[in-house]
């Protein structure tokens, strides 16, 4: 059985931190991550709203619960470091799975 952890971020952007938050999720968790748009327009230094997803199988590397905290804390300090704090939520999902027994989501791990 595989896990789904998604990010919600909401908030004040600048053009390149999306990618970068990406690369910190990547590193901390080694897990593949990736972006899923959400229906709005992108504005310089506007409210967005992005939404960031792993799969954790059960053969990653890293046990679900150490991935979510890994998450918590690269989100928890990312927060941090801005003097607006976007909004930020954390979820996890069971991913679902096709006849072959193979997962039905991109950045599958393991």
């Amino acid at each position: 059985m595989a896990t789904r952890i998604s990010v919600s971020v909401k908030g004040l952007f600048g053009l390149d931190e999306p990618e970068r938050l990406l690369d910190e999720l990547a590193a901390r968790t080694r897990l593949s991550w990736h972006q899923q748009e959400v229906d709005q327009e992108k504005n310089l230094g506007g409210i967005v709203e992005i939404v960031l997803i792993a799969v954790v199988t059960k053969t990653a590397d890293m046990t679900v619960e150490a991935a979510v905290q890994a998450v918590k804390d690269v989100i928890g300090r990312w927060r941090e470091e801005r003097l607006d704090p976007p909004e930020a939520s954390i979820r996890t999902d069971p991913e679902p799975q096709s006849d072959d027994g193979a997962t039905d989501a991109e950045g599958l791990d393991g």
